[in-house]
């Protein structure tokens, strides 16, 4: 067995394939009972093909979700470069997968690798909805809707049928009787059903995002990537940025046929004339480089543990007060630098900074470098003594960036400082230099 079909067979040993194949089997099992009683097979043709679209969709269903399971998503192989070595100009590098990220690919945490046209990492199926699997997730998402349309409605006849059998059996009609409820079997029906309403309205809201995706050919992940570009052009005024035009929507029949029919390698994509392969990263790259000028530098001064609720190393207010995402907590050490980008009271995002005579070692720590800490472990670095060249999340940094004329637009070189409203302030925040200065909240 290689290493790629016992990976494939890992994703398996993980809560959500098995909390959702376990419900599917009690689910299944109740409808097929309950059915028999209630309009057993074999009784008109009606009944068989009711039987039969039962399987069809317990076997349709089963069938995509493993598909969507070990297919994958597809992930940029690993020390990837473009065939075009200045192309290298123009896309982002990740030091985790120790190459660049193709077009629309993205870096999932969870999965730890890039992954070519990601759109979001799903529990259910334990990896990535991306490049190679997106049609046959829809298709899964189709057929359990189906599946829970038509179980619930068995579930739900024979209950009520059930519940009027004596009814039934007075007024003589005692071929109608037929549902016999027990205790057993009417709490598994009360369980499916509640399982099948929940599962129907989640169905309708993934099926519902993944056709609106699907349709714009655009991700989950690029729409917010074109929200930001957006802000970028509108928020302050007077700017002369060129407009963003998002290069992969080619109308929704192109779309559509590419989504379910397009058989590329997941790198390459068809664009608008006016637009060319790198338009998306180009935007990225100036996205992050506006990012990295607003961040702030703070520097480790004691241990960070990394766990969520770090009650014995940070006492219990600080984990009282943790922050209410699923965004991971990192583990760090004195005197590591860090990126923050988010500033709660207690808490900072940011992400762990590598200098360049460092990049090994910190490659052979555990864990992730981007993150949660309790902001009582580190203080903000004065801007004498963030000096060091250093290279965000172990990137040795670049001197210069993607040749776009919007890096060079006259607006864009300008160093004044921008004018906030509505801030909430915080007094007495420590600095490295022993200093207490009031800073921005940002929630």
């Amino acid at each position: 067995m290689n290493a790629e079909l016992k990976d494939d067979l890992r994703r398996f040993l993980h809560w959500g394939p098995i909390n959702l194949l376990t419900l599917t089997l009690i689910v299944t099992w109740t409808v097929v009972h309950m059915n028999s009683m209630w309009w057993a097979p074999g009784q008109s043709l009606g009944s068989v093909l009711n039987y039969t679209l039962i399987w069809a969709h317990t076997f349709g269903t089963l069938y995509h979700f493993i598909r969507s399971l070990m297919v994958g998503p597809g992930f940029v192989p690993l020390k990837w470069y473009p065939s075009v070595i200045t192309d290298t100009l123009f896309l982002q590098f990740c030091t985790r997968c120790d190459g660049y990220k193709a077009p629309r690919s993205h870096h999932c945490r969870r999965c730890d690798r890039c992954v070519l046209k990601m759109d979001h990492h799903c529990p259910w199926i334990n990896t990535c909805v991306g490049w190679s699997n997106q049609d046959s997730f829809v298709y899964f998402l189709l057929f359990f809707l189906s599946a829970s349309i038509q179980g619930g409605i068995i579930i739900i006849c024979a209950v009520v049928q059930g519940i009027q059998k004596r009814w039934w059996i007075r007024q003589g009609l005692r071929h109608m009787a037929t549902v016999h409820l027990t205790p057993t079997n009417l709490m598994a029906c009360v369980f499916s059903l509640g399982v099948i309403m929940g599962s129907a309205l989640a169905s309708i809201k993934l099926l519902y995002m993944q056709m609106k995706a699907i349709l714009k050919n655009q991700t989950e992940i690029e729409s917010w990537i074109v929200r930001k570009a957006v802000f970028r052009r509108t928020a302050y005024p007077g700017n002369r940025i060129k407009a963003f035009v998002f290069p992969y929507n080619l109308g929704w029949r192109a779309n559509v046929c590419e989504a379910f029919l397009s058989a590329g390698d997941g790198i390459s994509w068809p664009v608008l004339p006016e637009c060319n392969e790198y338009s998306l990263t180009c935007e990225q790259l100036q996205q992050k480089k506006d990012k990295r000028a607003r961040t702030r530098l703070f520097r480790c001064t004691r241990p960070a543990t990394g766990h969520w609720v770090p009650i014995f190393s940070q006492g219990l207010w600080v984990s009282l007060q943790i922050p209410c995402t699923d965004d991971p907590r990192i583990a760090l050490e004195p005197n590591d630098i860090m990126h923050v980008t988010r500033i709660q009271e207690y808490w900072l995002y940011g992400e762990r900074v590598i200098s360049k005579d460092d990049v090994e070692r910190s490659r052979r720590r555990q864990g992730a470098i981007r993150g949660w800490f309790p902001s009582c472990c580190a203080v903000e670095m004065c801007e004498d003594c963030a000096s060091e060249d250093y290279g965000a999340g172990g990137e040795p940094e670049r001197k210069q960036d993607a040749p776009d004329k919007e890096s060079r637009e006259p607006d864009q070189e300008k160093s004044g400082k921008e004018t906030i409203t509505n801030r909430k302030i915080l007094g007495n925040f420590p600095c490295e230099d022993g200093q207490h200065r009031k800073r921005l909240l940002v929630e």
